[in-house]
């Protein structure tokens, strides 16, 4: 029989999968239709740099080719995500929810946010500086800033990976103890 807590979490993960189903499809969206603008409207592009950088962009196509490797990198940190905490939830939704898997999922999950605040580090500088490299000598920008949201956003990636890890130790450790018993 199930508690009123284990038909509560199941529902909660379930709107939690509906939820990161409709993120992987917006976002999906999102990059066909930045995909698209970068092949057919070059113009565009550049002017959604300028708008974004705040400061003159010259795109030439190398540095679109370089960009869109860029914002691949970036795409595909956040479908990894996005797909390791749709399996975390479904995890949650069927399964114990102190198992070795929940406890994986959980550490992959922070392990991919760390990855992805490292990347909202490094890569608006080098997104800055490639916009920016066929300018005219002078007028070449590169730029570095850290916030407080970037240093909020690794310390929250940091608190659910360690989370995660300490779930996978106690896991393992409470496996040796049903085996002893």
């Amino acid at each position: 029989m199930k508690s009123p807590n284990t038909l509560a979490l199941s529902r909660l993960c379930g709107r939690m999968k509906l939820l990161t189903r409709i993120l992987q499809a917006s976002l999906a969206i999102g990059v066909i239709y930045a995909g698209w603008s970068v092949i057919t409207r070059p113009d565009t592009v550049s002017a959604w740099l300028a708008d974004a950088l705040s400061v003159p962009v010259t795109v030439t196509p190398a540095t679109r080719l370089a960009l869109s490797i860029l914002a691949a990198v970036v795409a595909g940190l956040m479908f990894a995500g996005l797909q390791t905490v749709w399996q975390l939830f479904d995890r949650l939704q069927r399964e114990k929810p102190f198992s070795y898997e929940v406890a994986a999922l959980l550490r992959r999950a922070g392990l991919l946010a760390l990855a992805g605040a490292v990347a909202g580090l490094v890569l608006p500088t080098a997104a800055t500086l490639l916009a920016t490299l066929a300018n005219p000598p002078g007028s070449r920008t590169l730029s570095i800033g850290v916030g407080s949201d970037q240093m909020m956003l690794f310390l929250l990636a940091g608190l659910l990976f360690v989370l995660g890890h300490v779930m996978v130790l106690a896991t393992a450790i409470n496996d040796d103890y049903e085996r002893i018993v």
